[in-house]
């Protein structure tokens, strides 16, 4: 029964319309799979030998259950944002003569082979062979050992997609997550109880009585049937719609007002974004991204280029994470408006205004960086009129080739639905560019000079803006019925 369900889904892949679009994006999916993978591989085969010379009076397998706790944690979390049940098209198929239990089975053994278990397995596995090596531990101990933590890598599998399946899946359930995450690491750093400690001792005791590994199997087992007969029970096409409606709140947007003609498209803007989860999504990714230079500025030698590219990432996270999807966050509306009495140079302008006020209030977001000195903040405030002047009209060009409409409901941090290939190429002009103009510029006067090449280059094109807008208006009314007919296509 589980091959003929594999191969209907084969087939169903094969013979679908967007054949050529799935086939791309999942070949660019494999390949960044295929190097994580290979660098967790990596880390597994040097983890051994870095924790010896780091820290030489630990024993290293006994360091790393201190840690693993913390792994599940993050692994728990990241499951939230990125992984979902691989839900069937069960709506042929509860008609057909095939046993629900087996449907089922089948969806959560797909699960199963989720690409976060093989890389919990890309590091474990190379880690014990090396391990065992170079140690005295016996393979049936590392064996009970590596049972143990996939076992409960599983658990988090399982639970994860029970809290997906009876939780709003937005990404406000992950705060509870972080919160007790927090406690455990400040209850660790400060010394009050080391609850990392006690989940460690566990593994300790693994490797000493190898049959207390079942315990994470048994734990594995009962959070597969928890999950099971969650799933069965609710098996049905209308099984997790919403009983009860809360009540509608309405927002002051009064002062959204004073852009005239503007105004309307503005406040349609900030309904969608409260309004849909995906939209939301798009704030959180930018407000965590706010933090995305402690990985950069805190080094205090590397390639200079690094300030220019976080900083247009930075103060251009919302340009580049909402501006791609112009005009599809609109699309299962578009042809309504495109019937209406404006000009479609007004809903760019919208379009342009929201994003420039995203880009004001991340830059002042960013000037917490002062902290790492005030050069930072210079390049973040070069990269801001940057992206004032050029980026914002770049990405509004390359969503006059968006045909891909989106699932607004969808609030998956890890969702390529809607994405085609102006998604992939706007990169290269947004991020690329501004590099490499600026390091002409840092190389041939330094970083005054590049970054008032930066200034100058923005504040023409936001001088520009009208005439750029009229350009890329013209584009929109060109492709006007390509994007139409492509926001028509539900399955995208």
């Amino acid at each position: 029964m589980f091959k003929r369900l594999f191969l209907l889904e084969w087939r169903s892949f094969f013979r679908s319309a967007d054949l050529g679009k799935s086939l791309s994006v999942r070949l660019l999916l494999a390949f960044l799979g295929i190097y994580f993978l290979g660098s967790a591989v990596t880390f597994g085969v040097s983890l051994h030998f870095l924790i010896s010379e780091l820290f030489p009076n630990q024993v290293p397998i006994h360091f790393v259950g201190k840690f693993l706790l913390y792994w599940f944690f993050l692994s728990f979390l990241i499951r939230l944002m990125m992984q979902k049940l691989p839900i069937l098209n069960v709506k042929p198929l509860l008609v057909l003569n095939i046993p629900r239990s087996n449907i089922v089975n089948y969806t959560l053994l797909k699960s199963s082979n989720s690409f976060w278990n093989w890389m919990l397995l890309a590091v474990v596995v190379p880690y014990l062979i090396i391990t065992a090596r170079v140690t005295d531990f016996t393979n049936f101990q590392l064996l009970a050992w590596c049972i143990a933590v996939v076992g409960f890598e599983y658990v988090i599998n399982y639970l994860n997609l029970y809290v997906q399946q009876n939780f709003d899946n937005g990404v406000l359930k992950t705060l509870p997550i972080l919160a007790l995450l927090a406690i455990i690491f400040g209850l660790d750093y400060f010394e009050i109880y080391s609850v990392s400690g006690l989940f460690g001792q566990y593994f300790d005791l693994v490797l000493q009585y190898s049959v207390l590994c079942l315990a994470a199997v048994v734990l594995a087992v009962l959070s597969y049937f928890l999950l099971y007969h969650d799933v069965k029970k609710n098996l049905f096409l209308d099984a997790y719609l919403q009983k009860e409606r809360s009540v509608v709140k309405n927002y002051d947007l009064s002062w959204t007002n004073r852009f005239g003609e503007l105004a309307p498209f503005l406040q349609l803007d900030m309904k969608l974004i409260w309004r849909s989860k995906r939209a939301r999504t798009v704030i959180y990714s930018c407000l965590i991204f706010v933090l995305y230079g402690l990985l950069f500025y805190p080094q205090k030698e590397g390639n200079p280029t690094s300030l220019v590219f976080v900083g247009v990432f930075i103060t251009g996270i919302f340009v580049i994470n909402f501006g791609q999807f112009v005009p599809a966050w609109d699309s299962t509306y578009y042809a309504m408006l495109m019937t209406q009495n404006m000009p479609i140079k007004l809903y760019l302008e919208s379009k342009a205004m929201l994003m420039y006020l995203s880009i004001a209030i991340m830059t002042v977001l960013s000037t917490g960086y002062l902290y790492f000195g005030w050069i930072i903040v210079w390049v973040n405030i070069a990269c801001a009129i940057y992206n004032l002047g050029v980026n914002v009209p770049v990405i509004l060009y390359f969503g006059s080739m968006n045909r891909k409409r989106i699932d607004l409901d969808n609030g998956n941090i890890f969702n390529y639905q809607g994405t085609g290939a102006a998604q992939w190429l706007v990169g290269i002009p947004l991020l690329i560019a501004p590099i490499i103009i600026w390091a002409i510029a840092y190389y041939a006067g330094g970083i005054h000079v590049a970054n008032i090449t930066l200034i100058v280059i923005g504040l023409i094109g936001f001088a520009m803006r009208n005439e750029i807008l009229n350009r890329i208006a013209k584009k929109y009314q060109e492709n006007k019925y390509k994007i139409l007919i492509g926001f028509k296509e539900v399955n995208n």
